[in-house]
This record gives structure tokens, sequence and C-alpha cells, in this order.
């Protein structure tokens, strides 16, 4: 028994590296992480825009304007970043009170100075500056992981493919160059996963609500609903 225990938890970790290019859940993470790449930049260019351009100008008035509608236009940005983490990572981000920005009854000057000086705010900035960083990491694994194993694979299917330094052009090279290419494929999905994962926690801890409570997973056959009040379940 105890000799058939190490090959069938080899064969489980087989099983689980292989097996991660059949999970959905890949590539919604390999989705969100390709997007960053358009969106980071855009990122990148806005804010650089609206926080440094704004605070140029600020001598000349023009720039308040510019910082102010920086600062609220992060806080939709960054309840279009909690969205997208939700439905593409698979996490539960609470959107803090109010909406993408909370109502006061202290007229415009108030709530805009609400929103300045919110924590929230400046979180989800952070999280929005965070994001631009991710689009070249992104764009790094894309080139050295993605396009590296599409080609190792298609080696056969041309006469000369230059991968990396290496010139595959006999057809024992070719042989030899799928098997690397699929392999690298998995490993690149497998950091994909990892990247996901570490960006999802980051999301979670600075564009979800404290105060809000975390709900874990849904379970089949519940209907996610809070128990009654006064009613715990038991430990």
């Amino acid at each position: 028994m105890s000799d058939h225990a190490p090959a069938r938890g080899g064969e489980n970790r087989l099983r689980s590296f292989v097996g991660v290019a059949g999970e959905p859940q890949t590539y919604r993470n390999l989705a969100y992480l390709l997007l960053a790449i358009p969106i980071g930049i855009a990122y990148q260019f806005g804010l650089m825009l609206g926080f440094f351009g704004g605070l140029i100008l600020t001598f000349m008035l023009v720039g308040i304007p510019i910082l102010v509608g920086t600062i609220v236009g992060s806080r939709y940005l960054a309840e279009l970043e909690r969205l997208l983490a939700n439905r593409l990572l698979g996490t539960e981000i609470q959107r803090p009170g109010g909406g993408p920005i909370r109502g006061t009854d202290a007229g415009v000057l108030g709530s805009l100075k609400g929103i300045i000086i919110s924590e929230v705010t400046w979180k989800g900035v952070g999280f929005l500056v965070l994001r631009s960083f991710l689009a070249l990491v992104v764009l790094f694994l894309v080139i050295l992981g993605g396009f590296v194993s599409l080609a190792l694979v298609f080696a056969p299917f041309s006469s000369s493919t230059i991968v990396l330094g290496w010139e595959i052009d006999t057809l024992a090279e070719s042989l030899l160059a799928v098997p690397l290419g699929i392999v690298l494929g998995l490993v690149f999905l497998h950091v994909t996963n990892g990247v996901a994962r570490v960006v999802g926690s980051i999301a979670t801890a600075l564009l979800g609500d404290e105060s809000a409570p975390n709900p874990g997973p849904q379970s089949g056959g519940g209907n996610g609903t809070d128990p009654e009040p006064g009613k715990r379940a038991a430990p």
C-alpha cells in the first residue's frame, strides 16, 4: 500500500500540472491579466496627465479642476476594477457604502472634500497605479511564455523557426520543440494563475470595504442570504 502512495501522489501532481489547461478559471485569469496591457497603459497616461499636469497648472488655477476631476474619476475607475476582479478573478470584493461616490448633505464642495480626503479614494488610486505597472509584467510574461511556447509548438509547420536564439530547421529539432513548447505553455498558465491570485488579494485589500463582512464561497444548496437576526450558525 505504501508503495502505491508515492506513485499516486505523482499522478495527482501530474494531473494538476496538466489539468490547468482545462480549467475555465485559468482563461478568466488570463483575460484579466491581458486586459491589464491596454488598461494599464491608459491608466499610466491618464494618471500622469491628471496628477502631474494638474499640479503643474495649479498656479494658473486651471490645474485645480484637472486634479479634482482626476480624483473623482479614479473613484469610478476603482469601481470598474472591482467589477472586473469579481467577474474574472472570482473575488467577492464588497463595494464601499454609497457606491463609487458616497453622497452627503454638505453640498457639492463638502462632497468633493469628502472624496479627496477619503481613504477609499486613495486606496483606489494606489490600485490603479499598481494595475498600470502590472501591464509591463503581463507583457513580459506573454512574450516570454505565451509567444515562445506557441512558436515551439508550431515549429514543425515552418521550414525554419528561431526561438530565443535557437534555430529550429531540422525534423528532429521540430519534434523536440513541440513537447518543450507544451511544457512551457503549461508553466505559463500556472504562473498566470499565481499572478492572478496575488492581484486578487491586492484588489481585495485596496478596493474592498473593510467594514463590510467578507462572504465566504457559496456552497451548493444555499440561498446566499444572511442568517436571521439573533441567530448564528453553529461553530
